[in-house]
């Protein structure tokens, strides 16, 4: 029996955690039952896979994209096709017209533009979209019910699959964290806050900087480390300039290939977004055991158990990271505590073979003969 086919559409595999699902999907199904693909719609620099199509589409430039993903679809034959996001949505339509069998579409999270209600041709053509695809699912449960809601269909309509993490990939290393520190100029009382993610206004590094600042104020012998890069770069750096004191004990990492030695070097891992899907860099730090901190938002209280796995806050509240920071860095059994009781939950409920089995089971039930004449009856 031939692999199914499947052909993953995304805007860019730049960094970011919608691609991190992706590459985790492309390593990780069972390529003796999956034979994958990739489009995206914008070139990025790094590793493509050697299947990969690019539209070659230059970033917000707007553009008609059905009639040339309709010819791709139908040049490439995949038995599946599977959209992310907002910024592919019209493979939904493609594909359709392209008579590919299965189509799916899932949403990963939203940005500063969609955080309230969806600008109406939005919400029109997502809901178009979502009636046409014959799978439909979020990130979180939070996802879900926010796109019910806005889109005005049932919360049957979506299903969700959580994202997962390589738990031995990402795990406590004392070596990493001995040699790591020692680079910082860390010592044993040094309290190392540290984030990873892409500098973008929706993650709100600028709270962070405020509740660093203040905590080193409060007596607090502070690291902080942020890992990543992105349009807000030099807007952040523009910031810490004002902030002298915490400027000299600030690092901006940029974006590193040893994601986990960094989160490894970490005593608390501060997760400031606005708005989250799914932090795949959440899971990643609480599969290290770091103690984490993570806003109230999107998927965040569905990963973090507050006082047991973690600690949420309120968006842009730096007062109250600080407080947290505060106290964190003068109870070390309660960070260990929350350290490892972080790892346990991601084990459990977040690991990568959790999620690729979803993936897994998922494409096998669309592609079963007795569903394929479903979908077909339907489309008549």
């Amino acid at each position: 029996m031939r692999p199914i086919r499947v052909m993953h559409v995304v805007r860019t595999l730049a960094t970011g955690g919608t691609e991190s699902v992706v590459r985790r999907l492309l390593s990780g199904l069972d390529p003796d039952r999956f034979q994958q693909s990739l489009c995206t719609l914008i070139s990025a620099p790094g590793f493509q896979p050697p299947d990969t199509i690019c539209l070659d589409r230059t970033a917000g430039e707007p553009a008609f994209l059905v009639p040339q993903l309709t010819r791709i679809f139908a040049r490439e034959r995949p038995d599946i096709v599977h959209s992310r996001n907002w910024a592919t949505i019209e493979s939904v339509i493609a594909a359709k017209l392209a008579r590919v069998s299965v189509v799916v579409h899932s949403e990963h999270g939203r940005d500063l533009n969609t955080m309230g209600r969806q600008p109406w041709r939005r919400r029109v053509l997502r809901r178009v979209s979502y009636a046409c695809a014959d799978r439909v699912f979020c990130v979180s449960q939070e996802l879900k019910d926010y796109y019910s809601r806005e889109i005005g269909l049932p919360s049957r309509s979506f299903e969700v699959i959580p994202n997962g993490v390589d738990v031995e990939r990402y795990r406590p290393d004392q070596q990493a964290r001995a040699e790591r520190r020692a680079a910082l100029g860390a010592g044993p009382g040094t309290t190392v806050v540290g984030t990873v993610s892409r500098l973008d206004p929706v993650k709100d590094h600028s709270t962070l900087l405020q509740a660093a600042e203040m905590a080193l104020k409060s007596g607090v012998d502070l690291r902080l480390v942020i890992v990543g890069d992105g349009t807000q770069r030099a807007a952040l750096e523009k910031e810490l300039a004002s902030k002298l004191n915490l400027s000299r004990r600030t690092l901006f990492a940029g974006e590193v290939r040893n994601v986990a030695d960094w989160l490894n070097s970490f005593d608390v891992f501060v997760l400031p977004s606005l708005s989250e899907g799914m932090s795949n860099t959440l899971l990643e730090a609480m599969a290290v055991g770091v103690a984490p901190i993570a806003t109230a938002v999107g998927g965040n209280p569905e990963v973090v158990e507050h006082g047991h796995s973690g600690l949420l806050v309120r968006p842009g509240d730096a007062k109250e990271i600080c407080d947290h920071l505060v106290r964190l860095a003068t109870a070390d059994e309660w960070r260990r505590d929350l350290g490892g009781n972080a790892r346990q939950r991601i084990v459990a409920r977040f690991s990568i073979e959790r999620m690729l089995e979803q993936y897994e089971e998922m494409y096998c039930q669309l592609m079963k003969p007795e569903n394929l004449r479903w979908h077909a009856f339907s489309r008549a």
